[in-house]
């Protein structure tokens, strides 16, 4: 059961469908059914906040899997389906089959051979059994990765290589879900996980840490907002100098609704965003989301001081000092509004030809080709504003 068949819609990434389809079934929804069909829509729109690209079936397929999960544990309909998992063929096992598992066991017992890629790699170009029989290892492969899983995603994409299971993933959908998630997991390029910074000196719990740290990371390409929470609070406990930790939590909070990442959970996004304002000095993103949550707090002094940080860093974005208007338009103080307003519309015909110069020679085409769509929104309001 998927959040589509929930919906009673097709499968879409038009957010005015699915709210229309929520608010019609919900009023006629039974208290349990309400729960699951406003679940169905919250997933609904997260996926379609997901950013098209090459790789987004794989956060896609995540968010329908971890959807159908949800509803095989609250729904009362859900014990007559099937796990999805089918029975293994038959293996032929032996010394050779069980010293091919010993090796790998013994790279993934040192955390610091583990995370080296040549490692993996020599077992497989020098092991003649793997050579010789490779498709008898392809299910002990596969229960190893699902029981390992702190490991470089580098290892992963090395055997995905051999077996071809990315092609088909979608059966693997259907015969081995648990396998199939984890696979979707690991290979996917959204918030991919370093372990290079690990040494000894910084990090004794090396092994609680990365556990802890990948299972937000899963937890977030799962939309399950209590286990980022909860494992977050755990990762930091023994940590708190890896970037891509707060980046996960604050990406992960910024895209739900306000009411959650301003509400329940606003303390965990605060954190998360204060500590990347520090290490990321020099990028108005997350001076940027910090300037919302202080905004929706009606903290303005403090909105328009990480604006005006973030214009300093990023003079071409217009949303900035459109919000600063904003935010100024909303104390009633329209004087000081005007201005900002006024600096935009002198600045807009230049700044979208710079930036359109950019576009060719830009490492990130996508992220300057969306600063000018936003860009022609911002001049569209400021002409409302100012008629």
């Amino acid at each position: 059961m998927n959040m589509w068949t929930i919906l009673k819609i097709n499968k879409t990434k038009d957010t005015g469908a699915m709210k229309s389809a929520y608010s019609k079934l919900k009023s006629t929804a039974s208290s349990q059914e309400a729960k699951i069909l406003s679940t169905a829509y919250d997933y609904a729109l997260k996926y379609a906040g997901i950013r098209q690209t090459a790789e987004s079936y794989k956060e896609e397929l995540l968010l329908e899997m971890a959807f159908e999960r949800y509803w095989m544990k609250h729904s009362p309909d859900a014990a007559a389906v099937q796990d999805g998992i089918s029975e293994n063929p038959a293996v032929v096992k032996g010394p050779l089959y069980d010293d091919f598992f010993n090796q790998l066991q013994r790279v993934y017992d040192n955390f610091f051979n583990r995370r080296v890629i040549m490692n993996w790699k020599s077992i497989i170009n020098q092991n003649i059994y793997w050579g010789n029989s490779k498709a008898n290892l392809e299910n002990g492969v596969q229960e190893f990765l699902i029981t390992h899983r702190n490991m470089p995603s580098d290892v992963w994409e090395m055997f995905d290589e051999e077996y071809g299971w990315s092609s088909k993933v979608g059966t693997l959908t259907e015969t081995n879900k648990p396998f199939a998630r984890c696979l979707l997991i690991e290979l996917c390029q959204k918030w991919m996980l370093d372990y290079s910074f690990i040494n000894r000196d910084t990090l004794s719990d090396y092994e609680g840490y990365i556990e802890y740290r990948r299972l937000t990371r899963e937890a977030a390409l799962e939309n399950d907002m209590d286990a980022v929470r909860e494992n977050f609070d755990h990762a930091i406990d023994i940590f708190t100098s890896d970037p891509i930790l707060y980046v996960i939590t604050a990406d992960f909070y910024d895209s739900q609704q306000p009411f959650i990442k301003y509400g329940e959970f606003g303390p965990e996004f605060l954190h998360a965003l204060n500590k990347l304002i520090k290490i990321h000095y020099d990028d108005a993103k997350y001076l940027m989301m910090r300037a919302a949550y202080n905004k929706s707090c009606e903290y303005f002094e403090d909105a328009r001081d990480d604006l005006e940080a973030a214009m300093k860093l990023c003079p071409e974005n217009l949303r900035i000092p459109y919000e600063i208007a904003d935010s100024y338009r909303i104390q009633e103080m329209d004087g000081k509004a005007k201005g900002y307003l006024k600096q935009i519309k002198k600045v807009y015909e230049k700044t979208q030809m710079a930036l359109e110069r950019k576009v060719s020679t830009e490492k990130d085409p996508d992220r300057i080709s969306e600063m000018i769509d936003s860009n022609d929104r911002v001049i569209g309001q400021v002409f409302e504003i100012l008629k």
